[in-house]
């Protein structure tokens, strides 16, 4: 039976513009946390401070324009705005982008004009831009989708793109199968864990190379953040891969 990825946005499109809205607006929030709900914020946060180191040592211009595939509340998108940078922040789920904008807007008109927020599929967005970032979005889409997305946002990105992806392993198979008995309440949406060796060629069918990834991990949190180059760019400026 073939996967049908439109039925599968569509899903996730409900959950995210849903409970999983109240479910992940608290993490990316300020509130107090408790047990696994405030360990997935603090290694998310760990994920967002290596992505912006790793992004200001490309030395993009102050004016570079960066898409933001799959923004959530905008935590990222903001941050990339404080550093001067253009920001197009797009989401699957109108909830979650129109917190984002209102967060945009408190952080001041400054940052708010520095981000173009849009409500839909990252399918549909077009342009290139000087990097893309991706977090936390391809871990909820099993192979097929994973490297459709991956291959559309590599054609977006003139630069870098980094992004996250679930890893596979015994024992995160074993913890996302005992998050998946916590109360109704807590739960959290499938993780699509991937292999390392299927997402790095999935990359080089793209057009990409892998530079460097780091694993990241804290409590119920565990990604790979991955910086990956277009292969010519690579090839041209001899950056090593890690």
């Amino acid at each position: 039976m073939n996967f049908d990825v439109a039925q599968h946005k569509t899903k996730l499109q409900s959950y995210f513009n849903g409970v999983g809205f109240e479910r992940w607006s608290a993490i990316y929030g300020q509130g107090p946390l408790t047990g696994v709900r405030r360990s997935v914020r603090d290694g998310h946060t760990m994920m967002m401070d290596r992505a912006e180191a790793w992004l200001l040592e490309q030395g993009l211009p102050t004016n570079a324009h960066i898409f933001d595939a799959g923004c959530g509340t905008g935590l990222f998108s903001i941050r990339l705005a404080r550093r001067g940078f253009r920001v197009t922040a797009a989401d699957i789920a109108p909830q979650m982008v129109r917190t984002a904008s209102q967060q945009a807007h408190q952080a001041g008109a400054a940052i708010a004009d520095r981000i173009r927020f849009v409500a839909g599929d990252l399918e549909v967005v077009g342009g290139t831009y000087d990097a893309v970032v991706c977090f936390d979005v391809l871990i909820h889409y099993p192979r097929p989708a994973f490297a459709q997305l991956c291959s559309r946002l590599a054609r977006l990105s003139r630069g870098p793109l980094i992004l996250t992806y679930a890893p596979y392993n015994r024992l995160l198979a074993f913890k996302h199968w005992l998050g998946g008995h916590f109360p109704h309440s807590q739960r959290r949406t499938d993780i699509q864990m991937m292999p390392g060796d299927f997402v790095r060629h999935t990359l080089e069918q793209a057009g990409m190379r892998v530079r460097r990834q780091v694993p990241v991990s804290c409590g119920f949190y565990h990604v790979v953040l991955l910086e990956a180059e277009k292969q010519e760019f690579l090839n041209r400026f001899g950056r090593v891969r890690f």
